[in-house]
């Protein structure tokens, strides 16, 4: 393959140009899906486990006030100082144990210790049973001058009592534990203890994680495992070194990812216990439907490219062909022969360019060199001209085709500022001589003003109070626009939180239209506003004569100063308008156009 042909250079150039901002636009793609995925889980599952630590710590309040009956109850306090040979202190120890049963609707036992008279009592399967002259109960874990404490996850015991119906093997409970004092002194009477199913636990984990592809864990302050999927964690410590992070968080929720998945935690402080639940989902999990889209997209990118391909070497050939008898045709004259047929039957460019080399032939020997030079950059002029028709529209379908990609990936605001942009470059692309009505000129505003709400993250206000019966009616093309412009350019403060710029169409009368557009901007410096309303006064004073040959001799050639708009204005309106500047004494810039419309022909300036 030879690089310095041009078909070579063609279809190579092709190739990147079609691969490049494609690949490009896949991995952007990618990376915002994504991103975008993932915040989203996050918020989700955030607002997810924040219902749940609702749930949960308002069972750990009630649980705690139940517990709390021990010292509500006077009548259970005083019991405690009598054995339970007093049949009234032995019943009302039964009974508030009982109460406390009922009252917490997972409990499954609850067991009664008082120190000075040795005694135990036990109430489970509705049936109290005591006990005298014994110790604690050698398996409740050392509290550690801790009054209140729950117990992580383990296996079922009775205390040392013989049950009726024994509970099925290997029953997981997690126990609370409440020391009894005599208030206020901190003298210990006895202890409580609650023995709690764990299907309370297991309700509220059910409905903050899928099973199949997510983990749930409830830990408490030490790291102890009180809810897990999986039973074996249950009582032991989570070691891992994204346990860490959590713990070693002071936020009461949050998230991170690790080792390919995302961590989301919620701490439960409470009076009882400082419980955290986290929830660890897959990276993959969340990414599914994006990979399943890139995939998508690569497949289409490879078919694509096939076809193109196939397309790019098709028109190669078609183009390079004739150029390549032309190079011959001129072998040829190079070689003597001035009289070589150099006709072609084709229609486009290359027919032309055979044609245009014939007529050169003709001609050649009667030209200087000079001349054949100059029709030579004429021809690289019509090309450049033809080019610079060209891009705008070429940028224009690109935009199209973007937003149409922004679209089918569901980014609904990236379509709307790319397509106020597309409508902003077609408004200002074509007829830029004619006039338009004031409704379009608004809608063109609006959309200018959408994508400026963009840049500056909305930190201003567009108001706008226009008459209906003013909409129809024909102004200068991009008269409007230019002045909200000259706002975001010279008079927003970014650092105040209450910008606004004001557009206010009304009727005077029948024939006259007032259209203000005001700001409470920075405004304009008193020297340079004086200069500019000088500078209006002299222009007043001209005709319509003198202000055309000082329009065609400005130099604000870009047509958004206010001297321009004045201009035309005057000269569309053939001088029946007025424009009025005011600068606010502290901020703010206010414009006032004033024009009669009565009379105003459709195609604008009248140079006549």
């Amino acid at each position: 393959m030879n690089w310095n042909s041009i078909r070579t250079k063609l279809i190579f150039f092709m190739i990147v140009a079609t691969i490049i901002p494609t690949t490009i636009s896949i991995v952007i793609s990618y990376n915002m899906t994504t991103q975008s995925l993932k915040e989203r889980a996050v918020t989700e599952n955030m607002s997810l486990l924040y219902q749940g630590s609702l749930n949960l710590e308002n069972y750990l309040e009630e649980l705690n006030r139940s517990s709390l009956t021990v010292y509500s109850d006077p009548d259970f306090f005083r019991s405690l100082n009598y054995s339970h040979e007093n049949t009234n202190a032995s019943g009302r120890q039964s009974a508030t144990l009982q109460s406390i049963q009922k009252a917490i609707g997972d409990s499954m036992q609850v067991y009664l210790y008082v120190d000075e008279q040795r005694e135990a009592t036990l109430f489970a399967q509705d049936i109290a049973r005591k006990t005298g002259n014994v110790s604690l109960y050698a398996e409740i874990p050392e509290l550690g001058g801790r009054t209140l404490f729950i117990q992580p996850p383990h296996p079922l015991h009775t205390y040392g009592f013989q049950l009726a119906y024994p509970y099925e093997a290997n029953k997981q409970v997690f126990t609370l534990y409440r020391v009894i004092e005599r208030v206020p002194s901190a003298e210990k009477l006895g202890l409580l203890a609650i023995d709690l199913d764990l299907s309370f636990l297991s309700r509220i984990g059910s409905q903050l994680f899928q099973p199949d592809t997510e983990r749930l864990y409830i830990t408490n302050e030490e790291g102890r495992v009180m809810y897990a999927a999986d039973h074996e964690l249950l009582g032991l410590n989570l070691e891992q070194a994204w346990h860490e992070q959590v713990q070693n968080s002071d936020d009461s929720e949050g998230y991170f990812e690790h080792d390919d998945h995302i961590y989301v935690y919620n701490h439960i402080r409470s009076a009882l216990s400082d419980w955290t639940i986290i929830k660890e989902i897959p990276t993959s999990y969340i990414l599914s439907s994006a990979s399943k889209a890139a995939f998508i997209n690569i497949l289409l990118l490879v078919v694509s490219l096939i076809l193109i391909l196939a397309a790019m070497i098709w028109i190669s050939v078609y183009i390079t062909s004739p150029i390549r008898q032309l190079v011959g045709m001129m072998s040829q004259v190079k070689s003597g022969r001035m009289t070589v047929d150099i006709s072609s039957d084709r229609k486009d460019e290359i027919g032309t360019l055979h044609r245009r080399f014939g007529s050169m032939m003709e001609t050649i020997n009667t030209l200087i060199v000079e001349e054949y030079k100059l029709k030579l950059a004429n021809r690289t002029n019509q090309l450049r001209a033809l080019q610079a028709q060209v891009n705008p529209h070429f940028m224009n379908n690109a935009l199209q085709t973007i937003g149409t990609l922004a679209l089918e990936h569901d980014m609904k605001r990236i379509y709307s500022l790319i397509s106020a942009l597309a409508r902003m470059m077609r408004y200002s692309m074509y007829n830029t001589d004619k006039p338009v009505t004031l409704s379009t000129e608004l809608d063109h505003v609006k959309d200018y003003v959408e994508l400026q709400g963009e840049r500056f993250e909305n930190q201003f206000e567009f108001r706008y109070d226009v008459d209906e019966s003013t909409l129809p009616v024909w102004i200068p093309k991009m008269l409007i626009q230019p002045l909200i412009e000259n706002y975001f350019k010279h008079g927003m403060n970014p650092l105040a939180d209450d910008n606004y710029v004001f557009l206010n169409s009304r009727r005077l009368s029948a024939s006259i239209v007032q259209i203000t557009v005001e700001d409470n901007g920075n405004g304009m410096q008193e020297e340079a506003f004086q200069a500019l309303n000088e500078q209006l006064a002299r222009m007043e004073q001209m005709d319509l004569d003198q202000l055309q040959i000082h329009s065609d001799n400005g130099t604000d050639s870009s047509g958004i100063g206010l001297i321009n708009i004045m201009t035309r204005l005057r000269l569309f309106y053939r001088g029946k308008s007025n424009f009025t500047i005011e600068n606010g004494p502290q901020h703010g810039f206010r414009v006032i156009l004033t024009i009669n419309v009565e009379g105003v022909a459709d195609e604008g300036i009248n140079r006549g």
